[in-house]
């Protein structure tokens, strides 16, 4: 909505008389004017400063990014960057040369508490007087709007600098909790398209007993989802756990196996003939197809016969069994992620930061084995693993780490790319976030040593042109 303040004097005029319906006293109106132009209903989520917002993201960057060597390490033979400053302009600075080219992009953006967490710039409630002249309602009923519109604006052009830098296979990943998700998917459905969502994860962050709340106990956060096309963005996938694993307790010449029915679960109102059929058991009487269809046809049921496993219940009857192979063109097999997550909670990513450091250095941290697995759900592991991951709200860096460890795990050269603001947090021995997640760097790669790949980074900092 427009600012009627910033509106030219003689242009409002101008309007006022040739549509004086369209003003309720000295304020326009804008319902009231959209009706009498004849203007489409907008869909979407609209809030007083987004159009400042839009101008901000679409206005050039104001600084330029310098190389700060003396904050480097081992730069010689380094291909992992990080750069401290504002993130939306040192986004802009490295559009020419990032664009489309990022495959994994995490940020853990401010939540809008309400509250400063440290240094995090967490309350975003805008001053009830600028509010008012931006949105020109009146004071009831104003709160809400105050509470929501300068993070919406904060985050605008941040996701919007964000998208160009995605490859046409790439996804971000995005963790916010209950107070924002709503205006979170609404944004990122304008800017991603709604076409392109993949999943709302709900991670189960803490496990919380007895009290702290009057009504629900809060355990959950989110992590939402998005690819730049979703039709080219590869299926998700990641290691089966242990106890999957040991399902597979059959074996022979080929390897291990499990047992599956062959008859399809479930039931359906049109099954497909070619699904339907008797099977002939091994003493030569008929088998029917006990539910409403089989998993194979007829000629896929020949064509792998040594897949197949008869069983005769005690009561006589037989049961047709398919061997699921746990190793399957030499690779071991894999399972679909769920949109349920409770591997880790915060308290593990603040104990391994304190086993760094030797105490809390910032609150709150996410895990870095929570942005490890979102990472492997989306690319593929191995020597060959080569991509840019990218955190533009980098915090103390708990995704160089899952970076740094995921490439010494399986011999990967992906790339960590982080931006982080040198917010002060009135530390005498780490000064600032940037300083926390620069030294976190260098704690994970020394601890790493020999196993590391890409064992170096290179700094940067944005300064004034």
């Amino acid at each position: 909505m427009p600012d009627v303040t910033s509106t030219d004097n003689s242009a409002l005029a101008r309007l006022r008389a040739a549509l004086p319906e369209a003003f309720d006293g000295e304020r326009v109106d804008w319902e009231s004017l959209r009706a009498l132009l004849g203007a489409p209903e907008p869909y979407g989520l609209r809030w007083p400063g987004r159009d400042a917002a839009i101008a901000e993201a679409e206005a050039p960057a104001r600084g330029r990014l310098l190389e700060d060597a003396a904050a480097s390490w081992c730069a010689d033979s380094a291909e992992h960057r990080f750069y401290v400053g504002d993130n939306l302009d040192v986004l802009k600075c490295l559009r020419p040369e990032l664009e489309g080219r990022v495959r994994v992009i995490y940020i853990d953006p401010p939540y809008n508490t309400g509250q400063g967490i440290q240094a995090y710039a967490d309350n975003f409630r805008m001053g009830r007087r600028a509010y008012l002249r931006l949105s020109g309602q009146e004071a009831d009923g104003e709160a809400d709007g105050r509470r929501h519109a300068q993070w919406l604006s904060a985050l605008l052009p941040r996701l919007r600098a964000l998208k160009p830098l995605l490859r046409q296979d790439g996804v971000i990943f995005v963790s916010i909790d209950d107070r924002e998700v709503h205006h979170l998917r609404l944004l990122m459905n304008e800017v991603f398209g709604a076409e392109n969502f993949v999943a709302s994860v709900i991670w189960r962050k803490k496990v919380v007993r007895g009290r702290g709340a009057r009504h629900v106990l809060p355990q959950t956060e989110y992590v939402l989802v998005y690819a730049r096309h979703l039709p080219s963005l590869p299926a998700f996938s990641e290691p089966l756990t242990e106890s999957m694993v040991a399902e597979y307790r059959h074996a022979d010449d080929q390897g291990p196996y499990k047992l599956i029915p062959l008859a399809k679960s479930g039931t359906s109102h049109s099954p497909r003939p070619n699904l339907v059929y008797p099977i002939a058991a091994p003493d030569g009487s008929e088998i029917p197809c006990p539910t409403h269809q089989w998993r194979w046809s007829r000629e896929t049921l020949a064509a792998n016969r040594d897949e197949v496993v008869f069983k005769q219940t005690r009561k006589g009857k037989w049961a047709v069994y398919t061997k699921q192979r746990l190793v399957v063109d030499g690779k071991d097999r894999e399972r679909t992620p769920t949109s349920y997550y409770d591997r880790v909670t915060t308290t593990d990513g603040t104990a391994e930061l304190k086993r760094l450091f030797g105490r809390v250095v910032l609150d709150f941290p996410k895990p870095s084995q929570l942005i490890k697995d979102l990472i492997t759900w989306a690319t593929p592991g191995g020597p060959e693993a080569d991509d840019l991951i990218l955190d533009c709200y980098a915090g103390s860096c708990a995704t160089a780490q899952a970076v740094f460890e995921l490439n010494a795990e399986d011999g990967g050269q992906r790339r960590f790319v982080g931006v982080q603001l040198a917010e002060a947090l009135g530390d005498p021995e780490w000064p600032t976030i940037a300083e926390v997640g620069l030294e976190r760097m260098r704690r994970v790669l020394a601890r790493l040593g020999d196993r590391a790949e890409n064992v170096g980074f290179r700094v940067w900092r944005l300064e004034d042109s």
